[in-house]
C-alpha cells in the first residue's frame, strides 16, 4: 500500500512522460528527422551493440550444444516469464561452482550437493552466527538454481550478461565486475574438510598484561604452523588476534581454527588459555585485586585528624583516599592497620581492590643506616636513612620520599667506586655506602624542605627534648658551659636526636642537626606561631638562619676532534656531511671556570665563616644563656610543656603497644559507576567512592576493632597511561594532578566538605543563616513543604525560555524581536540566567525554612510526648494534625510501622476521631463520634485512616486494617485507595467475597497496578463466579472503561497464568490482554495500555489487533517511532486493517516533530560539550565503510585504541547492510573515539532476507537503527562538540530529478530494490527525509557548523553517471537545508573537496586499501582542513 505525503510538487510533465511514454501528445518525427536520428552516433553504437550481443549469444548456444545434447534453443525463450527476478551483476555460475556451458544435469547435481550442507535442516548444533551464515548462503544457492535450472530464464540471464559485455566493448567503458557472494569451489573444499575426522585440540598458554583484563583489549601473536596446499607442505606464520573482554575471568579460553594442517584429519584447533602476567604491584584473586605490599602511612598518621594517602594500582590508574582518620578519632596506636576494600576497582564492576595500610614506625639510630648520595649533574651531596639491613629498593624509596618525587619516578643509582654498573633493586647495601644518583633531567640543586617537613623535624626534636634523660644531660651541659668538656657533653646529649636530621637530607651528626634545625626555623619564618617556635628553640641555641644559596651548575658542549673542527671551519667535505656528524656531548662546567666564580667564592667564604662562628658558639655555650635561670620549671615539665612530659610519653608508648585494626568498605558513590571526564591531555576520568553504606550498620567487632569513619576515595583513570606510548604523558599528568586529587573529595563532593571544621569552609560559617534572616517560622503556623512541591519547583527550561522572551520583548518596548539573531540570543541567555538565579535563591530560602520547621517540629513533638506522660490520663494536648502526619511519614520511611500507626492515630484524633471507640454497629456502619465539620476535614480523616490501615497491614494486624479501611470508605466512598485497603485486609483474612467486591470497586475508581494485582489475586483464590470476557465487551460498548478493565482482569484470573511452555489458553490470554489494553487506552492510561499489549504479544499468537492496540498505546505515549513499527506489523498480518492504516498515517505525520522520549533525550546532548576547549577537538570522516568486507573489518579493529579518544568521528552512511553487521561495526568503533556522529545511507535501508520477519518496511528499520545508536551512545542528532563547533547530521534520500540531463526515474534498473517503502520511492521518500530534518534546523547554531549527509547536495558536484548513477546520487533540495543550518562545511559520500558560495564540500570515501589506509581529518581544532592521519 502506497501512502503519499505532502503536496505533489514534482514535475507533472515528468510524471506524464514516465507513465505514458514519449510518443504521447501526438508529437511524431518527420521522415527526415527519423533518418537523421537513425544515422546519429548513438543509434549506430546501439546497432553495433545489438549485433555484437547476437554474435555472443549465438556462439554461446553453439558451445552449449557441444556439452549438452538435450539443449534446444528457441526464440520464445527471450519472451517467456522469468522464473526468478535475477541480478545480472551476480555470477550465478560461480555460486554453484559450475562452468558457463554446463548441462542441466550438472546444475541439479551441484545444487543438491551444496544443499546437503547448507540447508536449514542441516544446521543443528551450530552457533547462531554460523546458522545465520548458512541460511544466507542457502538463499543464494537457491536463487542460482532458480536462474540456471530454467532454460528460458538462463538464456535471458546469459543474454543480459552478453549485452553488458558488448556495451563495454562498443562504448569503450570498463565493464563492471561480477559480484560473487561466495565461491562454490572454496565451499567444496570446506565440505571436504568438514567430513574429515576432527583434528587435535592443542592448548596454547598465552600471557598478557593484567591491564588487558582490567580495561579490556586485544592480544596479538604470531604462531608458526604447517600448511598443506595442493599436496605441498610448507610452514608459515599465522597471526591471531584474541579479544580480551573487560572483566574476563582467568584463564580466558578462546578456541580458533588455524593450527597445523593434516591430510587425513581437519586442521588442528588451538585452545588459547590467556592468563595475566605477574604484576609488580597487584595480585589477582578471582575478580579482586590485592596490593601485594603493605602501604606505609606517615609515622604520625595516627595523630592527624584527617587521613590522606594514594595507592597506584594497574597502569594508568591511581586511587586517592581521604576522610576522617579512624586511628585519630578513637585513640589508635601507631601499630594500627587499615584494611581498605573498594568495590568497582577490581576486575569488572563487582570486583574489589583490597590493600592494607599501617603507620610506619620511626627508626631509631641503631636501626638506621646512612647512605651518602652524590648527584652526577649538579654535584649535590645529601644523606638518606634506610633500615638495616637495606636494599637498593629501600634506598630508591628513601630518595623519592626525600626529593618528593612520584612513587613511579625512575631512579638510577650506581656505586661511587663502580660507576659503570647500575645497582639492582635486590642488592644489599654495605655499611657507610656512597652512591651516585643520575639526575641530569631533574636539575636538582638542593634537597627541598617544605613546611610539613620542617614541622616534622621540629616535632621530633620536641619529643626528644621532653625526656628525663635529656633534662639530666642538659643540666650537666649547663654546669660545664664555656669549658672544654661542654662540646663532648653536648654531642653526647644530642646524639640520639641526630638521626632526625636525615628527614631533611642532612648528615646524622650534631652539625647536621644544627643546620637542619636552623633551616627549618627559616622556612617557618612566615608562620603564625613563628615567635613561639623561635623562643622555644632559641633556648637551646638554635636560631633561624638563611641557608647558603646553592650553586647552579651550567652545561657546556664538548669540543669536536681537531680534524672535524678543521673541516667544518673551512667548509670542506660534502654538503650534508656536517649534519651527519655525531653530537660530541656535553659536560658540567667546573665551578672555578664560571664567569662570576670569584664573586661567588668571596661571598661563600664570608657565609661559611659566619656559619662556623655560630656553630662554635653553639658548641661552646649551647643553651646555657637561656635556660640557666629557670631550671626548676625545666625540671618539672621540660622546655616544651606538659605535652612532652615523661608521663605523657609513657602513656603514648603504652597506647602504641595496642594492636588495633579498622576495616573500610567503600562502594561507588553514584549509581551505574558513573565517571566524570577531565579535559586534560591525555584524557582522564574520575570515579568517586564512599563508605556511606558501611556507616549505616557499622558495629565494633571486638576490643581491637575500630569503628569506621566517613572516608571517600577518588580513582583517576587514564586508559592511555596503560599503553607504552602514553605512559610518559600519564606520569607527568599524574604528578601535576596529585596535589589536587589529595584534596579532590573536598572540592567535588558536598558530603566530604561537611567533614571539615566550620572555619575551614570556603564560605562564611553563617551563610545559611544569612539566607533565612528575612524568614520567620512559628511552630503550628508554618506551611508544609512536601517533596512533590519541592520537585515541582525545579527549573522548567521551556517555561524559563518563555519568561525570558517576554522579558526581552518588554525591554524592547513592543518592538518585533527576531530570536534567531545572535545578538538577541545573547540577551535572551542573560535574561534566562537571571531568572534561573532568582528561582534558585527562592528554592534555597524555602529549603532553609523547611529545615528550621522540621527541627522545631521534632522538638515540639518530643515536648508533647513528655508532657502527655506527665499529664492526667483524661486530658490531651491539642497539636496540629500536619505535625503528626509528617512524623508518621518519616517513621514509615524508616520501616517503623508501629510508631507510624501511633502518629497516624494522633492525626486522626486531631481531625475528630473519638479515641478508644468501638466504631461498628451490627449493620457495618461507622460510629465516628466526633465527626468532622467540613468536607476537607472528612477527606483528611479518611486519608489518615487509610494510611493507618496500611501500617496495620504491614504489622499483620489485618482486623484493625479492615476496620480502618471500612471507615475510610464510608468517609470517602469515591476514593479507590480506601477500597484497596479493605481488599488487602480481607484477602489476608480469607474473606474473598468482600475482598473481590472491594478490589473491584477500587479498580472501577482507580485502575492502578496495586488494584489490578489485588483483584486478580483475590479472584484466583476465591471460588465465586467472576465476570468474563463478554461482560467486559458490554462495558466497552457502554463506554464504561474502568468497568471493562475490572471485567477483563477477572476474566484473566479465571484462567491459568502465563507459563514458559505453550498451553491451550495462550490465544485467550492474548485476546484478554489486548482488550484490556484497548480499555486502558480509552481511559487515557497509556503506560498500562502499552504493558498489556506487550503481554498479549508475548503469548506468541498471531493476533493483528494486539499490534494495533500496542500502536495506539505508544501513539498516546508520544512514542511515535515505536507506534509506527507496531502499526506496520499489524498491516503485515492483516493488509485491510483500517485502524492500523490510519495509525500508521498519523505516525508518519507526527514523527518529524520528534516528540518521543528518545528524541528528547537526544536533544539534551546538544550543549553537553559546548564548554569543551576547541583546540582539543579534531573531527575525522569515514564514508562507505562497508564493514561486511573482511579487509574493512580488520582495518576497523586495527585503529589505535587510545590515539583518537579526544576526537570525533563522522560516519556518512553505508556502514553495513544488515542491522547485525551495523551493530558490530558501531560497537568496534565506539570505544576508539570520544563521540561518533552517524546518518544512515541507502545500504542501511535494505532489508536483507534474514530481516524480512523483523522489519515490515525500511522506515521500521530506520527507527530500529536510531534505537540501536541511542543504546550504543552514537549521536544521530545535532550537538556541539566543543566551544563554537557544531555537528549537524542530515537525513537524505536521492531524487531522480538530480540528474539534470535526464530527470526521469530509471524504470529498467532498480538500484535499491531491497529497500521497501510505504510511499512512492522516487518522489516521496526524499521529501520525507528532508521533513525529518526541519525540526533540527531551528537550533541556534553558531561558529563552525559541520553538516553531513549520505547523498550529494548539489548537482554541480561530480557524481558517477554510469548505469544511471546520477539519478541515485543526490538531492538538490538538501543544499537549502544545510544553508539554513549556517553550515561552514558539508561532508558527503563522494570523493571531492571544493568551496561553493561560502560552504566547503568535502569527502574522502574509504577505499579498502588495506591495513595502512589513513583516515581523513576535516577539522583540526582550529580550522576546516583535509589532512590524512594514520590509524596506527
Amino acid at each position: 500500500m502506497s501512502v503519499t505525503l505532502f503536496d505533489g510538487t514534482y514535475s507533472f510533465r515528468q510524471n506524464e512522460l514516465a507513465t505514458k511514454g514519449i510518443e504521447h501528445g501526438g508529437h511524431k518525427m518527420s521522415a527526415e528527422q527519423a533518418k537523421t536520428f537513425e544515422a546519429s552516433p548513438f543509434m549506430v553504437k546501439a546497432r553495433q551493440q545489438e549485433e555484437y550481443t547476437s554474435k555472443l549469444s549465438s556462439e554461446r548456444d553453439k558451445l552449449r550444444k557441444q556439452t549438452d545434447r538435450d539443449f534446444q534453443p528457441c526464440d520464445d525463450d527471450f519472451t517467456s516469464p522469468k522464473a526468478f527476478d535475477y541480478d545480472r551483476g551476480i555470477n550465478y555460475y560461480t555460486v554453484l561452482g559450475i562452468d558457463e556451458y554446463a548441462p542441466l544435469e550438472e546444475v541439479k547435481k551441484a545444487y543438491k550437493k551444496l544443499s546437503l550442507l547448507y540447508h536449514p535442516d542441516k544446521t543443528s548444533g551450530l552457533t547462531k552466527e554460523e546458522a545465520e551464515e548458512r541460511a544466507g548462503v542457502f538463499i543464494e544457492i537457491k536463487n542460482a538454481y532458480l536462474v540456471l535450472g530454467d532454460q528460458a530464464t538462463r538464456r535471458q540471464y546469459d543474454r543480459d550478461r552478453d549485452s553488458a559485455t558488448a556495451g563495454s566493448e562498443v562504448n569503450g567503458y570498463k565493464k563492471r565486475k561480477d559480484r560473487v557472494p561466495f565461491d562454490a569451489t572454496e565451499m567444496m573444499k570446506k565440505i571436504q574438510e568438514h567430513y574429515k575426522p576432527p583434528g587435535r585440540e592443542i592448548d596454547v598458554e598465552v600471557l598478557c598484561k593484567l591491564e588487558k583484563f582490567f580495561y579490556g583489549g586485544a592480544k596479538s601473536l604470531l604462531r608458526n604452523r604447517r600448511v598443506i596446499r595442493d599436496f605441498q607442505e610448507f610452514y608459515e606464520d599465522k597471526s591471531f588476534r584474541i579479544d580480551v573482554p573487560k572483566g574476563a575471568e582467568e584463564p580466558l579460553e578462546c578456541k580458533m581454527k588455524g593450527g597445523d594442517m593434516h591430510l587425513e584429519t581437519q586442521t588442528d584447533v588451538l585452545r588459547f588459555l590467556i592468563r595475566s602476567k605477574p604484576h609488580k604491584v597487584l595480585e589477582r584473586r578471582g575478580c579482586d585485586l590485592e596490593v601485594t605490599k603493605e602501604l606505609r602511612l606517615r609515622p604520625d598518621a595516627h595523630l592527624q585528624p584527617f587521613l590522606s594517602t594514594a595507592v597506584n594500582t594497574v597502569d594508568g590508574r591511581t586511587v586517592v583516599l581521604w576522610g576522617q582518620n579512624p586511628l585519630y578519632s578513637q585513640g589508635a596506636s601507631s601499630n594500627a592497620r587499615l584494611y581498605v576494600s573498594i568495590e568497582g576497582e577490581g576486575i569488572g564492576e563487582k570486583g574489589h581492590l583490597r590493600f592494607a595500610a599501617r603507620v610506619s614506625a620511626r627508626l631509631s639510630s641503631h636501626e638506621t643506616s646512612v647512605v651518602k648520595v652524590h648527584s652526577t649533574y649538579t654535584k649535590l651531596s645529601f644523606s638518606v636513612g634506610v633500615p638495616t639491613p637495606a636494599t637498593v629498593q629501600d634506598l630508591k624509596e628513601g630518595i623519592r620520599e626525600l626529593l618528593q618525587w612520584p612513587e613511579d619516578h625512575r631512579v638510577l643509582v650506581k656505586r661511587r667506586s663502580q660507576q659503570n654498573a647500575p645497582l639492582e633493586d635486590q642488592e644489599v647495601l654495605l655499611a657507610d655506602e656512597e652512591v651516585l644518583l643520575d639526575c641530569k633531567a631533574e636539575g636538582l640543586v638542593e634537597v627541598p624542605m617544605t613546611l610539613r617537613r620542617a614541622r616534622d623535624l621540629l616535632a621530633a626534636i620536641t619529643a626528644f627534648a621532653g625526656t628525663d634523660t635529656f633534662i639530666e644531660g642538659l643540666t650537666a651541659c649547663l654546669q660545664a658551659a664555656g669549658t672544654a668538656r661542654h662540646e663532648s657533653l653536648l654531642r653526647k646529649l644530642w646524639e640520639p636526636a641526630c638521626h632526625s636530621a636525615l628527614l631533611c637530607g642532612y648528615a646524622a651528626s650534631l652539625e647536621g642537626l644544627w643546620s637542619a634545625t636552623e633551616r627549618a626555623l627559616w622556612v617557618l619564618r612566615n608562620e603564625p606561631d613563628v615567635e613561639i617556635l623561635q623562643d622555644r628553640f632559641g633556648q637551646f641555641g638554635f636560631r633561624a638562619r638563611q641557608p647558603v644559596a646553592p650553586w647552579i651548575p651550567r652545561r657546556r658542549k664538548l669540543p669536536r676532534a681537531e680534524v672535524e673542527e678543521f673541516l667544518i671551519r673551512n667548509c670542506l667535505g660534502p654538503a650534508s656531511w656536517k649534519e651527519s656528524l655525531p653530537d660530541p656531548g656535553s659536560e658540567t662546567e667546573p665551578e672555578n671556570e664560571a664567569p662570576d666564580f670569584e664573586k661567588r667564592r668571596l661571598q661563600r667564604i664570608r657565609e661559611e665563616e659566619e656559619e662556623s662562628r655560630a656553630l662554635q658558639t653553639f658548641l661552646l655555650h649551647g643553651a646555657s644563656k637561656s635556660l640557666s635561670s629557670d631550671r626548676r620549671v625545666l625540671k618539672r615539665s621540660g622546655p616544651f610543656g606538659a605535652a612532652a612530659h615523661p608521663l605523657m610519653l609513657r602513656r603514648e608508648d603504652q597506647r602504641a603497644e595496642l594492636p588495633v585494626e579498622c576495616t573500610l568498605e567503600l562502594q561507588p558513590l553514584f549509581p551505574g559507576h558513573e565517571s566524570m571526564q577531565l579535559f586534560t591531555k591525555p584524557t582522564c576520568f574520575l570515579r568517586f567512592y564512599s563508605n556511606v553504606n558501611q556507616l549505616r550498620d557499622a558495629h565494633t567487632g571486638g576490643p581491637s576493632q575500630l569503628q569506621p569513619t566517613p572516608v571517600y576515595a577518588v580513582a583517576v583513570c587514564c586508559p592511555t597511561g596503560a599503553k607504552r606510548v602514553g605512559r610518559e604523558e600519564w606520569m607527568r599528568l599524574r604528578h601535576d594532578l596529585m596535589p589536587l586529587l589529595r584534596q579532590g573529595p573536598i572540592i567535588f563532593l558536598a558530603q566530604a566538605r561537611q567533614l571539615l571544621p566550620r572555619q575551614l569552609l570556603m564560605q562564611p560559617a553563617a551563610s545559611e543563616y544569612q539566607s533565612t534572616k528575612s524568614i520567620s517560622v512559628r511552630v503550628g503556623q508554618a506551611e508544609q513543604i512536601s517533596e512533590a512541591e519541592e520537585d515541582s519547583s525545579e527549573e522548567n527550561s521551556g517555561e524559563v525560555i518563555q519568561m525570558a522572551k517576554q522579558k526581552v520583548q518588554e525591554s524592547r518596548q513592543g518592538e518585533e524581536v527576531d530570536f534567531d539573531d545572535l545578538d538577541i540570543l545573547d540577551e535572551l541567555e542573560e535574561a534566562a540566567a537571571a531568572i534561573r538565579k532568582e528561582r534558585r535563591e527562592q528554592r534555597r530560602r524555602r529549603r532553609a525554612a523547611r529545615e528550621v520547621w522540621i527541627r522545631e517540629a521534632k522538638l515540639e513533638a518530643k515536648r508533647a510526648t513528655h508532657q502527655s506522660t506527665n499529664d492526667s490520663p483524661g486530658t490531651t494536648q491539642e497539636q496540629p494534625p500536619w505535625l503528626w502526619k509528617q512524623l508518621a511519614k518519616e517513621a514509615f520511611k524508616r520501616g517503623d510501622y508501629y510508631q507510624a500507626q501511633l502518629f497516624y492515630t494522633k492525626e486522626a484524633q486531631c481531625l475528630g476521631l473519638e479515641p478508644f471507640s468501638v466504631p461498628f454497629s451490627d449493620d457495618g456502619a461507622a460510629n465516628v463520634c466526633n465527626e468532622p465539620s467540613s468536607h476537607s476535614h472528612q477527606a483528611e480523616l479518611a486519608t489518615a485512616l487509610s494510611n493507618r490501615a496500611l501500617c496495620f497491614t504491614r504489622l499483620r494486624h489485618f482486623d484493625a486494617a479492615l476496620l480502618d479501611g471500612r471507615r475510610a470508605s464510608l468517609l470517602r466512598p469515591n476514593w479507590g485507595r480506601a477500597w484497596s485497603r479493605i481488599g488487602a485486609a480481607a484477602t489476608a483474612l480469607g474473606a474473598f467475597a468482600e475482598a473481590c467486591d472491594a478490589w473491584r470497586k477500587a479498580v472501577q475508581l482507580d485502575p492502578c497496578d496495586e488494584a489490578l494485582e489485588g483483584l486478580e489475586e483475590a479472584c484466583r483464590r476465591s471460588s465465586l463466579k467472576v465476570a468474563g470476557k463478554e461482560q467486559g465487551n458490554e462495558a466497552l460498548r457502554a463506554r464504561d472503561w474502568h468497568g471493562a478493565i475490572a471485567c477483563f482482569t477477572e476474566a484473566l484470573a479465571a484462567i491459568p497464568r502465563q507459563s514458559a511452555t505453550a498451553d491451550g489458553y495462550s490465544l485467550l490470554r492474548c485476546i484478554l490482554y489486548s482488550n484490556r489494553s484497548g480499555a486502558f487506552a480509552r481511559a487515557g492510561r497509556w503506560t498500562a495500555a502499552t504493558r498489556d499489549a506487550e503481554f498479549a504479544l508475548a503469548e506468541g499468537q498471531t493476533y493483528p489487533k494486539a499490534y494495533t492496540r500496542l500502536g495506539v498505546a505508544l501513539l498516546g505515549s508520544r512514542e511515535n517511532e515505536k507506534a509506527y513499527a507496531a502499526f506496520a506489523k499489524a498491516l503485515k498480518e492483516e493488509e485491510r486493517n483500517q485502524a492500523a492504516s490510519k495509525g500508521r498515517q498519523a505516525c508518519l505525520h507526527l514523527v518529524p516533530q520528534w516528540l518521543s522520549s528518545a528524541a528528547k533525550q537526544r536533544r539534551t546532548k546538544l550543549l553537553r560539550d559546548a564548554c569543551r576547549p576547541r583546540r582539543n577537538s579534531r573531527v575525522f570522516l569515514l564514508s562507505e565503510l562497508r564493514f561486511g568486507h573482511a579487509s574493512n573489518e580488520a582495518w576497523v579493529h586495527g585503529i589505535h585504541a587510545t590515539k583518537f579518544l579526544d576526537d570525533v568521528l563522522i560516519l556518512t552512511g553505508n556502514v553495513a547492510d544488515s542491522l547485525r553487521a551495523l551493530e558490530r561495526a558501531l560497537t568496534a568503533l565506539r570505544p576508539k573515539f570520544r563521540r561518533i556522529f552517524y546518518t544512515p545511507g541507502n545500504n542501511e535501508m535494505w532489508i536483507t532476507p534474514l530481516e524480512l520477519q523483523m522489519f515490515p518496511d525500511s522506515l521500521c528499520k530506520l527507527w530500529a537503527i536510531l534505537e540501536l545508536c541511542d543504546r550504543l551512545g552514537i549521536d544521530v542528532a545535532p550537538a556541539a562538540i566543543s566551544e563554537g563547533v557544531f555537528v549537524v547530521p542530515l537525513f537524505s534520500w536521492y531524487n531522480p530529478e538530480f540528474d539534470t540531463e535526464d530527470p526521469y526515474p530509471d524504470t529498467q534498473f532498480q538500484h535499491d530494490k531491497h529497500a521497501k517503502w510505504p510511499m512512492d520511492p522516487n518522489h516521496q521518500v526524499w521529501r520525507y527525509m528532508l521533513a525529518l530534518n526541519k525540526a533540527e534546523l531551528k537550533r541556534p547554531y553558531h561558529g563552525t557548523v559541520l553538516t553531513f549527509s549520505h547523498f550529494v547536495p548539489r548537482s554541480s558536484l561530480p557524481v558517477s553517471r554510469e548505469y544511471g548513477g546520477a539519478k541515485v546520487s543526490g538531492c538538490a533540495e538538501l543544499d537549502d537545508q544545510l544553508r539554513d543550518a549556517r553550515s561552514s562545511c558539508h561532508l558527503y559520500f563522494k570523493n571531492f573537496s571544493k568551496e561553493i558560495d561560502g560552504v566547503a564540500y568535502i569527502n574522502y570515501a574509504h577505499k579498502s586499501g588495506g591495513h595502512d589506509e589513513p583516515i581523513p581529518c576535516v577539522f583540526d581544532g582550529e580550522k576546516i582542513c583535509c589532512d590524512m592521519a594514520s590509524v596506527h
